[in-house]
């Protein structure tokens, strides 16, 4: 069969494609010049490409966008004898209030974008796509990077594979779970718990939480946006591309020492399967109609049973992350989509959400700390944490405890919240004298960390 993954990610892969107003200049499109300012706008076309006939296609990029920049990435399909209309994922970075596009379709469209995915209706599918991405600056000293374009489909005709069993092997990874992250969106941060993880095991120390507000979809209103979740990956330097997949794919990667996040959905006992329809995963924690979770090895008893090992953030905590599945199960309960995150390139510019550190000071309140920045105060919304209905914010805390932990996320986090005075509230039974870190998480995932003896 026909590749189903497509991946433009170097200069041979990207010269098949038009440029305007950008230049594959160090390993990236960029903004061309001139007068030695960059332009404010450019776009590269890829040239068509030939596919297996699919019924659907999600497209993903990594690419740096400091401040004033941003990405746009667009897609069409050829279905039908004809071309769709451009559809885009929406304006992107780091450093924007991140939103796709609405989900609006005709219902004679043979073609739509829901959210991330590109649904074809018409019988036969798409058998050809184009992608494209603009590049946007309002600050003429710097330039979008874009390292990596991908767009994978799944083909009407799949035949999924199992490939060969591996007896053991296994990828270290930092375990998380949800379950025990801020309870205002601790239920629905699967996909960015998943992709802390894969990003820790490299040697970032990130917070879920910290993911889950810079990956944050304002029209999906959640964290699910795919393509959104690997942009983020994507902007601390990673290659990282959203994929259909089948089991051998999965033991490919592990081979070569890559863990990866997969899309399920499970039932823990027979009669929530039978009840909710949905394949029954014995050793799971619970019931979910779709959840992402990482890959971090497989391994076969001596009977011949195969199993997956996973670190699954619908766990209760996270040394229960651990979990390990039969394959057969799994395999039924994955729907084929993945994250694939191949490690750090030193050589890309990184335009991650960024950290400050902050200092906390008594307040003439109880329990209320004034949050500083360079040396002046600086008053916290009210609304930091919530707004509208919707989580925009984390504020938390760890108390030094005298444990190493292997990463920061690792440790027990206490959550609280901002005060009518623009403060930060915390228990007054800390005992007098002990350190503690708070961590201020904003709506675009960058982090106020302040040190602090009560």
């Amino acid at each position: 069969m026909e590749s189903n993954l497509f991946l433009l990610k170097n200069e041979k892969a990207f010269a098949g494609g038009t440029f305007d107003n950008v230049s594959y200049i160090d390993g990236a499109l960029r903004l061309d010049q001139s007068a030695g300012r960059y332009v404010q706008a450019g776009c590269y076309t890829s040239q068509e490409l030939a596919a297996p006939a699919f019924g659907a296609l999600v497209a993903s990029w990594n690419a740096a966008t400091p401040r004033g920049t941003a990405s746009e990435a667009f897609v069409r399909v050829w279905v039908g004898g004809a071309w769709s209309a451009w559809m885009s994922y929406g304006k992107w970075s780091p450093f924007l209030r991140r939103a796709s596009m609405p989900v609006r379709h005709e219902e004679s469209d043979n073609a739509y974008l829901d959210t991330d995915v590109v649904r074809v209706r018409a019988p036969g599918g798409a058998t050809a796509f184009q992608l494209r991405i603009r590049l946007y600056a309002n600050d003429a000293r710097v330039t979008p990077a874009v390292f990596l374009l991908a767009a994978a489909v799944r083909p009407l005709q799949w035949s999924r594979e199992k490939g060969e069993a591996i007896q053991r092997r296994v990828i270290p990874i930092p375990a998380y779970s949800q379950s025990i992250r801020n309870p205002r969106i601790g239920s629905v941060i699967c996909s960015p718990t998943t992709i802390a993880m894969l990003m820790n095991r490299w040697g970032e120390d990130l917070l879920p939480e910290e993911v889950a507000h810079a990956n944050y979809d304002y029209t999906y209103t959640g964290n699910g946006n795919w393509s959104f979740t690997a942009a983020i990956a994507g902007s601390y330097g990673y290659e990282c591309f959203v994929a259909f997949a089948d089991i051998a794919e999965l033991k490919k990667e592990i081979k070569s020492g890559f863990a990866c996040g997969v899309s399920v959905h499970y039932a823990d006992t027979s009669e929530h399967a039978d009840a909710h329809s949905l394949p029954l995963v014995e050793g799971t924690t619970g019931t979910t109609e779709g959840h992402l979770m990482v890959v971090r090895g497989f391994e076969t008893d001596e009977d011949g049973t195969e199993y997956v090992l996973c670190n699954d953030s619908y766990a209760k905590s996270d040394a229960d992350a651990e979990r390990r599945y039969r394959l057969e199960q799994f395999d039924r309960a994955w729907d084929g989509v993945a994250y694939f995150i191949h490690g750090k390139d030193g050589a890309r510019a990184c335009a991650a959400p960024e950290r400050m550190t902050g200092e906390l000071r008594k307040t003439q309140f109880s329990g209320q700390y004034a949050l500083y920045l360079h040396g002046e105060r600086h008053s916290l919304p009210t609304d930091f944490c919530e707004r509208d209905g919707l989580c925009t914010g984390t504020v938390c805390y760890t108390v030094q405890d005298g444990h190493a932990y292997a990463t920061t996320a690792h440790k027990h986090f206490y959550y609280t919240d901002v005060t009518p005075t623009g403060n930060i509230l915390l228990d007054t039974a800390i005992p007098a004298g002990t350190r503690i870190t708070v961590y201020l998480i904003g709506e675009l995932g960058h982090m106020i960390v302040a040190d602090l003896t009560v």
